[in-house]
């Protein structure tokens, strides 16, 4: 019976992989179809000496035939990520977006090969929290539209994963995309360290000199350009992903009360992490307050990978198995749901489904604060709230 069992588990591991394997082929494949978030059209305008937050805030992003902004590349990152980007605009358009999925790949496997690094996990997780994660929609949409979360990402990790100057300073490059790196910048904030948060702004002081310096802008006007042309696609319904707070503007209140009330929620749950010892289980709650109190695309779900693995590490715990079933939610049954309702995955961040999950997502993080922070730190015995 044990051999048997065992053989059972070789063929599991065997097919999973196999399935990985075949995902990752089919984003590259996609990618050379697609990649239309891959933000080549407003590098290619910043090297030419366009400011394209100008451009946009014109009125000139249109989607007419004489718009160069292609696509859904709508520029809505911070300055230093389209100067990072200016190399790719000396390649032609087919071998730029092909090169971006190999290396949104490359980021993948530093994602995981650090927080496996860092945590000392066992085989078994390892191999299983890798498949899934190469099997998740949230994966292949990253790879097959050229998304740039993969690349962020791997540096709103760094602070978590290592205890130096560098990995403080490279961490503000996951500033680059705003509804990413503002917890991290909270974070610092809540540490009360004022070299950590200079050091994490660096990247973001380079690329606005850069930027301004190329495209020979205003310094301090195009300091402010990029909040500027995100409050401009605010204004436009439902071209922004939806959040309860969203709700907030819908019933007539101030646009500055649905943006506040996120970032202080955000900052409260920062300063209790202090709490935490177990640096993944800190890693999974920053992860899951970033999704909870910012607009995002299924494609940003790739962030509940920490909280994955956390959870299949801790799976006796309850609360793991709810997880987990959020987690696969997020990961899977929204692609197969989409097949019965006509739905595309980046449809479910709008509308109704979009409240949904976004109150989903704050749900989770509720109970794993509750759990986690409140409950353990209270004098009630730890065993009426463990496994089942």
């Amino acid at each position: 019976m044990k051999n048997i069992n065992l053989k059972l588990q070789y063929l599991f591991y065997f097919i999973i992989i196999v399935l990985s394997i075949i995902s990752i082929i089919h984003s590259i494949n996609q990618a050379n179809l697609y990649s239309f978030d891959f933000h080549l059209s407003p590098a290619k305008l910043v090297s030419e000496g366009i400011n394209h937050y100008q451009y946009v805030l014109e009125g000139k992003h249109d989607g007419s035939s004489e718009d160069r902004l292609l696509y859904s590349q709508d520029g809505l990152y911070g300055h230093g990520l389209f100067i990072l980007l200016i190399p790719f605009t000396w390649l032609s358009w087919d071998d730029a977006k092909i090169l971006w999925a190999l290396m949104n790949v490359f980021f993948s496997f530093l994602i995981i090969f650090l927080l496996f690094y860092r945590f000392k996990l066992s085989k078994e997780i390892i191999l299983l929290s890798i498949c899934i994660f190469y099997m998740s929609t949230p994966f292949r949409i990253n790879i097959s539209y050229g998304q740039q979360t993969l690349f962020t990402f791997l540096f709103f990790l760094f602070p978590f994963l290592f205890k130096n100057k560098t990995s403080i300073v490279l961490s503000g490059l996951s500033y680059f995309k705003y509804n990413l790196g503002f917890v991290i910048f909270l974070y610092f904030v809540s540490l009360k360290n004022i070299k950590k948060i200079i050091l994490s702004l660096l990247p973001c002081l380079i690329g606005w000199f850069c930027y301004s310096y190329i495209t020979n802008s205003n310094l301090f006007t195009n300091l402010i350009e990029p909040i500027l042309i995100l409050d401009y696609f605010l204004s436009k319904e439902n071209h922004l992903p939806v959040t309860i707070f969203s709700l907030f503007t819908k019933i007539g209140l101030p646009k500055l009360i649905g943006i506040s009330l996120p970032i202080i929620f955000s900052f409260y749950i920062m300063l209790k992490l202090k709490v935490v010892k177990d640096e993944l289980l800190k890693v999974a709650i920053v992860c899951l307050t970033c999704l909870s109190f910012a607009s995002h695309q299924l494609h940003d779900y790739i962030l509940l990978f920490p909280l994955l693995v956390f959870s299949l590490k801790n799976i006796n715990l309850l609360i793991s198995k709810l997880n987990l079933l959020v987690i696969f939610y997020f990961f899977f049954f929204l692609r197969i749901l989409s097949f019965f309702y006509g739905f595309q995955p980046w449809d479910f961040p709008y509308g109704k489904f979009g409240y949904f999950n976004n109150f989903l997502t704050i749900f989770v993080l509720v109970i794993n604060i509750n759990y986690f922070i409140f409950k353990k730190n209270s004098k009630a015995p730890l065993k009426n709230f463990d496994s089942v």
